[in-house]
C-alpha cells in the first residue's frame, strides 16, 4: 500500500503537469491569434482600398444631378470618418470618363459607387470587430498563463514554464497585440484607426 507522502507527490506532480499544459496552451493560443489577426487585417485593408478605388472610379463619371447628390451623401459620411483633407473629398471629372450616360447607366453607376461607400466603411467596422474579438483573447490567454505559472511546483516542469512565459512576453510586445495589453484591465480595445486604411 502507498504512503499518503507518495500520493502526495504524485499528487503535486500531476498538478504541476496541468498547470504547464495550461501555460502551453496560453502561448499557443496568443501566437495563433496574432498570426491570425495579421492575416485578417491584411485581408481588411485589401478590401477597403479595393472599395475605395471602386469609388474613386466610379464617382468621377459624369452621373445625373439627382444620382450624385445621392452619392456625394454617402461619400461625405465616409470622407469625416476617414478624415480626409478638402483635396480629397473634391471631386473632379476625367476626361476619359466623359461621355453622355443614360438614366439607368448613371443609377446603376450609382449605385456601384454607393456599394463602394458601404464596403469601405464595413470593413473599417470588421477591423475594429477583430480587435476587439483578438485583443480579448489574447489577454484572456495571456492571464491564464500567469495564473497557472505559480502551480508549477516541479523542477522539471518549472524551468519549461519560464521558457514559456518568457516566450508569452515576447508575444504580448508583439506590435500586432500590444495595444490590447495597455487597454486597461477591462481589456478594453482602442477604435482602429481609420486613416490606417485609407
Amino acid at each position: 500500500m502507498k504512503s499518503s507522502g507518495t500520493l502526495t507527490r504524485k499528487a503535486e506532480q500531476g498538478h504541476s503537469r496541468a498547470a504547464l499544459w495550461t501555460i502551453q496552451l496560453a502561448v499557443d493560443t496568443l501566437a495563433d491569434s496574432i498570426r491570425q489577426l495579421k492575416a485578417f487585417r491584411r485581408h481588411v485593408h485589401r478590401g477597403h482600398r479595393a472599395a475605395l478605388d471602386t469609388l474613386r472610379m466610379t464617382r468621377h463619371h459624369p452621373l445625373h444631378d439627382a444620382d450624385l447628390a445621392l452619392l456625394e451623401e454617402g461619400v461625405d459620411k465616409l470622407a469625416r470618418r476617414l478624415d480626409w483633407p478638402a483635396t480629397m473629398r473634391s471631386r473632379t471629372r476625367h476626361a476619359h470618363l466623359e461621355r453622355p450616360l443614360t438614366d439607368p447607366e448613371s443609377r446603376t453607376i450609382t449605385t456601384l459607387a454607393v456599394s463602394s461607400v458601404i464596403i469601405a466603411s464595413g470593413m473599417l467596422d470588421i477591423g475594429d470587430q477583430l480587435d476587439a474579438w483578438y485583443g480579448g483573447h489574447a489577454v484572456s490567454a495571456a492571464t491564464a498563463a500567469r495564473l497557472a505559472f505559480p502551480n508549477v511546483t516541479i523542477e522539471a516542469h518549472r524551468k519549461r514554464a519560464q521558457k514559456l512565459m518568457l516566450r508569452l512576453d515576447q508575444l504580448c510586445a508583439n506590435d500586432h497585440i500590444a495595444w490590447a495589453f495597455a487597454a486597461g484591465p477591462e481589456g478594453q480595445t482602442p477604435p482602429l484607426s481609420p486613416r490606417t486604411l485609407h
